[in-house]
């Protein structure tokens, strides 16, 4: 199954991380492949590195368009090396759960291309669950995928200026 978590809103790394939480309890071998995620500096990145049978993979630590002098073409050979490295882990089939943790965000903004994506997840064998979250989905992703959910932002903290808070947003 090619699960994905789009949309505006907030919640869609949550999900999976949710997912991630249920399939372990289950005896299942995940592998996180995050990016745009700085290293330790998350909540979840602390935690999932404690559990067993959870490999977390982080590349490209830093989106240009939040963070500047981050040279694109760093971020875009960081992405290509995730993206490799989501090809390996597919291919070997030694994980029940693949998450690609932010890749649709990498596609949206030029950093990789739809079509190497949709490549990697047809490696995935019949059995594997492969969870893509980011804000703008391909419609190419879209249609591949067996499950899609849309995060829709209602309302949210940031519109009255409140920040990101540690243990909610980070």
């Amino acid at each position: 199954m090619i699960i994905v978590n789009t949309g505006d809103g907030k919640g869609k790394t949550t999900a999976a991380m949710g997912q991630v939480l249920r399939s372990l309890g289950r005896g299942w071998k995940v592998c996180i492949i995050q990016l745009f995620k700085g290293r330790e500096f998350y909540g979840e990145q602390t935690i999932l590195k404690k559990l067993k049978g959870l490999k977390l993979l982080s590349f490209a630590p830093k989106h240009p368009a939040c963070f500047r002098n981050i040279p694109e073409k760093k971020v875009r050979n960081e992405c290509r090396k995730a993206l490799s490295e989501a090809w390996s882990v597919i291919k070997r089939n030694k994980f029940d759960m693949v998450v690609l943790e932010e890749f649709n965000i990498a596609v949206r903004d030029g950093f990789l291309k739809a079509e190497d994506l949709l490549k990697v997840l047809g490696a995935k064998s019949p059995a594997a669950v492969v969870i893509v979250t980011g804000r703008g989905a391909s419609k190419q992703l879209i249609g591949k995928a067996d499950l899609v959910t849309e995060m829709k932002e209602i309302k949210h903290p940031y519109r009255r200026g409140i920040t990101a808070r540690k243990g909610i947003e980070f």
